[in-house]
């Protein structure tokens, strides 16, 4: 079939993400066999305008998706963020192509209001919505016109290369690379309490409250495949399968992956296939513990790798996205949670 995926995917300055979700998912909707157009907004929005200002872009760039619309045809039409594209030109894309099934998809937490403000505003709009978290809390977005469903962060063997369990040498103990850090984020004052009783652990921090040494590009996957650990804070950890995509990344290249119980991964990975822990007392401990024992961490991390590339292959999520939304049986023993929530008209 034919996908138009709309959203901050390759363009003019996307070189430096290629590794985030959305060349993700046109990776794996393509290996599934169907043919892929990305078209980013943010891009036309700014390259449409004299300024290159993207809020006097919306107008054109609303007219351009039309166009796209009528010349390519596509059988589904994938939302990422896409906050300039009007509902509106959502309804006419369903008269350009009549049968087109259009789908949104968040990857942000649920304790973010703004966030919970855009999902709405899709909802009852889009034929269907996928969520990075799992549960009862998606039902309150279901609408009689939009199903909602929970979908994982990808892993893309093309992408995650990196075998740091398998690294003879290593720069780095412990990584973590975040963006800005607000007031209510614990993360800073997670790590520099790790700092202020572990100052033995050689550590690799990049951005948050630290610093503004920020990484991209296979910069930020070398600076990856240099460290043992990883530690995957997210800003909420009391929704259920919610994690950053740093989970994946950290799992996909091989490193030993730390993570707060309670968001329900327990369910799917072993006690020999991540570094769980409860509170900051039992991480540091475990940090103690894998710093001093090579065997032991490569052991964990490379089970972690194993488990996180079989299940959450970018070509599986993608299958599964797509049997979801044209209610399709599902060819495979999916791990995460499947469930749809729809409500009767």
């Amino acid at each position: 079939m034919r996908i138009l995926y709309i959203g901050n995917v390759q363009g003019f300055g996307n070189a430096g993400r290629f590794y985030l979700i959305p060349q993700k998912l046109v990776n794996g909707f393509t290996r599934n066999d169907h043919n892929v157009y990305p078209f980013n907004d943010r891009d036309y929005a700014r390259s449409s305008t004299l300024f290159g200002s993207r809020k006097f872009g919306i107008v054109p760039l609303n007219r351009k998706v039309l166009e796209v619309c009528a010349e390519f045809r596509p059988d589904l039409v994938l939302l990422g963020h896409c906050e300039m594209v009007w509902n509106r030109s959502l309804d006419q894309m369903r008269r350009l192509c009549p049968g087109v099934k259009i789908v949104y998809r968040n990857v942000d937490p649920l304790n973010d209001a703004g966030n919970v403000e855009d999902i709405d505003r899709r909802a009852g709009v889009v034929d269907g919505i996928f969520l990075t978290t799992a549960g009862a809390r998606l039902k309150r977005f279901a609408r009689p016109e939009t199903f909602v469903a929970f979908m994982p962060i990808p892993i893309d063997p093309s992408i995650e290369t990196g075998r740091s369990f398998a690294a003879a040498d290593h720069r780095f103990d412990l990584f973590f690379a975040g963006g800005r850090v607000g007031r209510a984020d614990v993360r800073g004052a997670r790590i520099r309490r790790i700092m202020h009783e572990l100052p033995e652990l050689r550590f690799a921090l990049h951005g948050a409250s630290f610093n503004q040494d920020y990484v991209f590009g296979q910069h930020y996957l070398d600076r990856l495949a240099q460290a043992k650990m990883g530690l995957s804070l997210s800003k909420s950890n009391d929704d259920y399968f919610y994690a950053s995509d740093r989970m994946a990344q950290y799992l996909g290249n091989g490193l030993l992956t730390f993570l707060q119980r309670g968001a329900g991964f327990e369910e799917l990975f072993e006690e020999s296939e991540l570094a769980y822990y409860r509170d900051e007392d039992e991480l540091l401990r475990k940090l103690r513990h894998f710093q001093s024992e090579d065997v032991a961490w490569r052991i964990v991390a490379e089970g972690g790798w194993r488990k996180a590339h079989a299940v959450f292959d970018c070509k599986l999520v993608a299958r599964y996205m797509l049997e979801t939304i044209f209610e399709l049986p599902l060819s495979h023993d999916y791990r995460w949670p499947t469930e749809v929530h729809r409500v009767a008209a």
